[in-house]
């Protein structure tokens, strides 16, 4: 990656003008349009924000391990999954896989407590996609599992970085001042320079742009964030089941031409300015996992290693944990 980026130095080309640390924050802002008296209208109920009625749970499952097809070179796309407790998190990884690896409950406590893998090929490219804990997660929650560490060891365990960063909005729901705070929250964990990289996927809503334009306008802090992400939003559907084709397809168009931008601006992947750190470390898991498996390739094996560190698996993840840092902040490449 080349160019740091910290707390004290952060671009804000995307919003035209400075703005302080606590810039998502606000107390006359609230996203009661998109997510409140528009959602009533939408969903025909009102949404309850002290009960999550649709947290996400991880599929039980062995980590995939896929070599690449022999003799073809398969383009990849690599993305990573953010936002709130029950947003949609899972349901939307597993639209963009293009088939269910990552399970979306109904439930009272549980939720995704590790970033969680999976990978398929959909259309002639392969997507490696990443889940992960909500932003939000409860305070009892949280107690048991340091979610922007989880986060964290995701992005600067996975090479060469991330094409996307999905940040999952639920138009069903009300955001409100911890909502506010979550996204706060995003921005210092992952650094200004992750806007650029960054797509919103709005789940829970029907497929109609001009709806989605109205509800923007009402909603101040996400007319905020539409900006910073230079309007790369794409909608998801109501469908819990299925996220339809023409959603998708606009998906697939939006990444395509993010990962064109970037990559002409020679800054193709997001990653973690510990990513050189955690590799010296998984050079090791590495070389284990071929002493075990000697007819894998070097790549395959790192890869293999690679992914599941990025998910807490490493032999050696309490090493990959002491490199984190309070004032943390990525990088591009």
């Amino acid at each position: 990656m080349c160019e740091a980026t910290n707390k004290t130095a952060v671009n804000n080309s995307y919003i035209g003008s400075d703005k302080p640390a606590d810039y998502f924050l606000s107390d006359d802002l609230m996203f009661t349009d998109l997510m409140g008296n528009m959602a009533t209208q939408e969903a025909g109920k009102e949404y309850s924000s002290d009960i999550c009625q649709a947290q996400e749970a991880v599929l039980p499952r062995e980590v995939p391990h896929v070599s690449a097809e022999p003799n073809q070179k398969v383009e990849e796309r690599r993305v990573i999954l953010v936002g709130k407790l029950g947003a949609g998190k899972s349901h939307s990884g597993n639209g963009i896989l293009g088939n269910k690896q990552f399970q979306s409950e109904q439930c009272w406590s549980s939720v995704t407590r590790r970033c969680d893998y999976g990978t398929a090929v959909r259309n002639g490219i392969r997507y490696r996609v990443f889940d992960t804990p909500g932003v939000n997660s409860p305070e009892d929650i949280r107690d048991g599992i340091d979610v922007e560490t989880e986060i964290r060891r995701c992005l600067f365990c996975t090479s060469p970085g991330f094409h996307a960063i999905v940040l999952v909005l639920s138009a069903t729901e009300r955001i409100a001042r911890e909502d506010l705070e979550m996204l706060k929250n995003l921005d210092t964990m992952l650094g200004e320079s992750s806007f650029k990289y960054m797509i919103l996927v709005i789940t829970k809503l029907q497929n109609d742009e001009s709806r989605l334009n109205e509800m923007i306008a009402r909603a101040p802090e996400v007319a905020k964030l539409n900006v910073k992400c230079e309007a790369r939003r794409v909608i998801f559907g109501k469908d819990d089941n299925k996220i339809p084709p023409e959603c998708l397809q606009k998906f697939d168009e939006v990444l395509t031409k993010l990962i064109k931008q970037n990559k002409r601006y020679g800054k193709e992947y997001y990653r973690h300015k510990y990513y050189d750190q955690a590799t010296a470390i998984l050079k090791l898991d590495k070389d284990d996992y071929k002493k075990k498996h000697p007819e894998i390739s070097d790549s395959e094996a790192f890869e293999i290693v690679r992914n599941e560190a990025a998910i807490g698996l490493s032999p050696r993840d309490s090493e990959l944990l002491k490199i984190k840092d309070q004032d943390c902040q990525c990088i591009i490449s």
